[in-house]
Order: structure tokens, then sequence, then C-alpha cells
């Protein structure tokens, strides 16, 4: 279900969010409570998720933009690029920053978010 628990020793777990389910994010608190719900008298070691950005490039995107019908034009208005700035990025003049590649992730996971509840 996207969320690892180890015994580190006779008295502490690592509980780790190692993936989005439904896209949601647990914080530590909510690691903690969730474990200390099953591992009342053990110490608790939340993990939050870590994003990988490593498969995300502008082939990824390109292939995201077809699958949710997106244009240029929406990346420009609502991730706020500036319109040379996503010209270089489709050109492969500028390679994508890891900060761009995180915006780019969560935007789209809105999109996948958004059309799975309007499935529901």
């Amino acid at each position: 279900m996207g969320i690892d628990i180890e015994v580190l020793s006779k008295d502490t777990v690592k509980v780790s969010q190692t993936r989005l389910i439904n896209g949601y994010i647990s914080n530590q608190k909510e690691l903690h409570l969730r474990a200390k719900r099953v591992f009342p008298d053990m110490h608790i070691v939340p993990v939050v998720y870590s994003l990988s950005v490593e498969d995300i490039n502008m082939d990824w995107v390109k292939s995201k933009m077809k699958e949710f019908g997106i244009k240029r034009k929406n990346l420009i208005k609502q991730l706020a690029i500036d319109q040379s700035t996503l010209s270089w990025l489709f050109t492969g003049e500028r390679g994508l920053t890891k900060s761009q590649k995180a915006a780019f992730f969560y935007y789209f996971l809105v999109y996948e978010l958004n059309r799975d509840f309007k499935e529901l």
C-alpha cells in the first residue's frame, strides 16, 4: 500500500512511505500516528515520501501532455513558465532542473487525480 514497515530493534520501528497511493502524501506526524496504532509500545521512526525525479524528462512531459490533452499554452499559464524557457526545454537547449521536474510531476499528478475523481 506504499507504506513499508521495518523493525530496527526490539523497541524501534521505521515506517516509510515509499510510493503514492491515490496521490496521498503522509507527513511525519501522520505516519507516526498510524504506526503507533499498530505498535503502541514501540519507538517510531517516520520517513516521509521522497520524490525520485530521475525518470522525468521532456519525453515524459510530452507523453503526459498527450495523455491529458494539455497544450503548451496551458503549461505557460498554469505553471508560470516563461514561453521562451518552455521552448528551450522542448528543443533541448536547456535541460530540466530538479525543481522543474518536481513541478511537472505534481502538475500531472493533479490531472491524474482529477480524471480518476471524475470517473467515480
